[in-house]
């Protein structure tokens, strides 16, 4: 089967890290479109520009450029055996447009409550210097504080903070909700408990696609 899926959930539900399970497990490419965008912020080009502007100020990236994105990114030669998306599409048009791109198999949705969410990100940790990502409790430094690789600080990143977590949830469910509901709609919803260990998970994910 050519798998083509969706992995949908809100900030700190993991669905990043069971993506890349998942990916393992299909030999098909885990995409992260936060990743992409953050690329092309990294590279200064036009759209980057943009990017950065739009991600500072805490609001989703305009769908004419998740489009262009998203659609450049499934063209290219790995996914031509399937795909996992990793936090796309956010809204119904991002949805509806993907349509026309690749209609998917499965739309996983990995729940967590907002209260779970916001004690995860919040213990998150990004190089000053370099820009690798710690995590207090899943991924710590060796030295509190300080950057493994390159001995920078490490700091909460403006989002991160608790006020910065709960506006960007608002924004996911204002936006994503009935992007889960047109998905129960077609039948191709599955919902996983996020609240649970990685490998809880994990198992539970492979277990409803039958894997």
């Amino acid at each position: 089967m050519k798998y083509k899926i969706f992995i949908l959930g809100p900030q700190g539900s993991g669905k990043g890290t069971q993506a890349e399970l998942l990916s393992e497990k299909l030999n098909v490419p885990a995409i992260s479109l936060g990743q992409i965008l953050r690329d092309e912020v990294n590279k200064k080009s036009k759209i980057g520009l943009q990017i950065e502007k739009e991600m500072e100020n805490g609001e989703l990236v305009a769908n004419s450029i998740v489009h262009e994105l998203a659609k450049k990114r499934v063209e290219q030669n790995d996914c031509k055996n399937g795909f996992i998306f990793d936090g796309f599409p956010r809204s119904l048009i991002q949805a509806k447009f993907f349509e026309t791109v690749a209609e998917p198999t499965h739309v996983l949705e990995i729940w967590i409550s907002d209260k779970e969410a916001i004690r995860r990100i919040s213990q998150r940790r990004v190089c000053k210097k370099c820009g690798e990502s710690y995590h207090l409790e899943y991924k710590p430094p060796k030295i509190a504080g300080v950057c493994d690789k390159c001995g920078g600080k490490l700091e909460i990143r403006d989002d991160d903070t608790p006020e910065g977590i709960r506006h960007r949830l608002k924004i996911y469910h204002d936006e994503t909700q009935e992007v889960l509901d047109y998905y129960q709609g077609k039948g191709l919803l599955i919902k996983i408990n996020g609240e649970q260990s990685i490998e809880k998970v994990r198992k539970e994910l492979f277990e409803k696609l039958s894997l």
